[in-house]
């Protein structure tokens, strides 16, 4: 029965980190690397752990075991200051310190690479906690089902958003846009923290169609998320690549038509659909 208790806590960290790696088409990850922030994920589970400590030492309100009983507000502090913003920064803290650096890190898609599995090893570590804490197998059971269809995912598709913005925060930072990479480094940390307080605070608070708004909110996200993985994961956007050369990174079929190019209203740079990979704008 543990052994199954397990395979059910770590099966969807499996199933999401392969579409993720699967989805990456232009230049494989390293094993290592991809071990390596799994292993960070956990690290920053232990972070979350730390700060959550210290925070209800200084402000006991966010130890709290009785927040059924908040009104709508104290809840909201309680969920976006104690539980999402203390766990996207640990990971976004390990993310960083691993990859912003990282010679690997030469594609906008390989953030999402890195955030997600980031994301995934601390979704493992949380899930093996609540699944062998339950008071009964029956709940163990009802603990892990639960996880896999929305935490894990959760996590899953918080790290796509952060590394969606952090991907683009690299980018312009390489080439020069260095108001644009800022803007993109807090978003890569605000955005997913936001998205996180949705999605506790609306499972969380007990007001009528509060779980249709969550379904509702879960649906979005995750199709956003998706679309993404998608869209970035077929740009084959070298952020090495000096921008003289830029006509011939972002052509999708390595072909060069200069009557037919269209340019970035933004950053004038070439562009092949209606995404700028230079500076992360909409062209439509």
């Amino acid at each position: 029965m543990i052994n199954v208790l397990f395979i059910l806590a770590v099966l969807p960290t499996i199933i999401l980190g392969t579409f993720i790696y699967k989805n990456d088409k232009l230049e494989k990850e390293p094993t290592s690397l991809l071990a390596s922030l799994l292993i960070a994920g956990v690290g920053s589970a232990f972070l979350t752990l730390t700060l959550s400590t210290i925070l209800v030492k200084l402000i006991p309100f966010f130890g709290s075991e009785y927040y059924t009983s908040f009104d709508p507000m104290s809840l909201a502090l309680y969920v976006f200051v104690g539980i999402a913003l203390i766990e996207e920064f640990s990971k976004w803290v390990f993310i960083y310190s691993i990859a912003w650096k990282n010679k690997e890190f030469n594609h906008v898609y390989d953030a999402i690479v890195y955030c997600v599995f980031v994301s995934l090893g601390f979704a493992t570590f949380e899930n093996l906690l609540y699944v062998f804490s339950s008071e009964s197998i029956a709940s163990a059971f009802s603990v892990a089902f639960g996880r896999m269809i929305f935490s894990v995912p959760g996590h899953a598709f918080f790290g796509v958003l952060m590394g969606y913005y952090l991907g683009l925060a690299k980018l312009t930072s390489f080439n020069g846009i260095k108001d644009k990479s800022k803007k993109y480094l807090m978003l890569s940390m605000i955005i997913p923290t936001i998205c996180h307080f949705l999605f506790d605070y609306l499972l969380m608070i007990n007001l009528e169609y509060s779980f249709l708004l969550f379904i509702v909110f879960v649906v979005i996200m995750f199709s956003t998320a998706l679309s993404k993985v998608k869209r970035l994961s077929n740009i084959p956007t070298n952020i090495f690549n000096k921008p003289e050369r830029i006509d011939f990174v972002y052509n999708a079929f390595g072909n060069y038509a200069p009557n037919n190019q269209r340019f970035c209203p933004n950053c004038k740079s070439p562009i092949n659909g209606n995404f700028c990979g230079n500076c992360g704008s909409r062209c439509n």
